[in-house]
């Protein structure tokens, strides 16, 4: 009640001022207070939104670890008329900013830790600010686009603050919309599989294939590097080096066999699967290997 007597008194004596100018000329100049374009009378509430770069630059693994960045938000006023003398008599008072996430990619789940922050109006110096926190924490699904852009986007707002028995805006509110922007990671995933079976008859001199299909269980266009990394001594065998597969996509090749003239029995042939990133063949993932059988029994 105080605070608003005197700001209603120092109003008044500013329109006595200007209705009934004094004629003599001022000994002292006073240093004129910045003029906020967005306001007239009182102070103009400003927020800034940051956050540490480093801790949006690593590229977001599908289902992986909770990524937590901190977001630090710095709150000043600026002057308008008699701003001043408002921000004097109102220092010190509790402010509510209300911080929330209002878009984001469906693929990703986003929370703050705090949405309801008191900032304190700083005293009437030059660059006076309050610096205040909250932390957003980000996850993204199995099923998030590799190399595709997360941003989540935070906006923080500030009401208007009335005084003069809620007649006058003291404070003008204040809206900022800021993006925190991730990239999603490629996960390489693929499963090999035996559309007919692992285990096949391989007569003497005699051509024979079996189907080998992939199935690509990860996020992102993948190349998958073949190579058949253990066969029996004398034997021919091949697969084609590469095999291409979108996401969710299933593609299949054929494993070439030709025994020795003299086999008979049973032998072992192990393939390696290893995924690469279509657009970027240095992201690897883990390499599969499967084990095929090839047996004869002659009559």
């Amino acid at each position: 009640m105080k605070r608003n007597w005197l700001a209603i008194g120092i109003i008044l004596l500013f329109i006595g001022t200007c209705i009934f100018p004094a004629t003599a000329r001022p000994l002292l100049t006073i240093e004129k207070p910045s003029i906020h374009p967005g306001g007239s009378v009182g102070l103009n509430s400003n927020i800034e939104i940051t956050w540490d770069a480093n801790e949006t630059g690593e590229p977001i693994i599908p289902r992986g670890p909770l990524r937590s960045v901190t977001l630090d938000i710095s709150f000043w006023v600026t002057w308008g008329i008699l701003g001043r003398f408002i921000n004097y008599i109102y220092r010190g008072t509790a402010i509510r900013l209300e911080v929330s996430i209002i878009d984001k990619p469906k693929w990703c789940v986003a929370t703050l830790a705090q949405e309801t922050i008191l900032c304190i109006i700083p005293p009437p110096k030059e660059n006076s600010h309050d610096l205040v926190h909250t932390m957003l924490t980000v996850q993204v699904a199995e099923n998030a686009p590799a190399f595709e852009l997360c941003p989540i986007t935070i906006q923080g707002m500030i009401e208007p603050l009335h005084g003069f028995f809620g007649l006058l805006t003291i404070m003008q509110g204040i809206t900022k919309v800021v993006n925190v922007t991730f990239t999603v990671a490629y996960k390489p995933l693929i499963q090999p599989q035996f559309p007919e079976t692992n285990v096949i008859e391989a007569p003497p001199l005699v051509q024979v294939e079996l189907p080998i299909g992939i199935k690509n269980l990860g996020n992102g266009k993948t190349i998958v590097a073949n190579e058949v990394v253990d066969y029996p001594e004398g034997w021919i065998v091949s697969i084609p080096d590469q095999l291409i597969v979108d996401v969710a996509e299933y593609n299949e090749m054929n494993l070439s066999i030709v025994a020795p003239e003299d086999f008979s029995g049973v032998e072992t042939i192990t393939v390696s699967f290893t995924p690469h990133s279509f657009d970027n063949y240095l992201l690897v993932g883990q390499t599969t290997y499967a084990t095929f059988i090839a047996f004869y029994n002659p009559p």
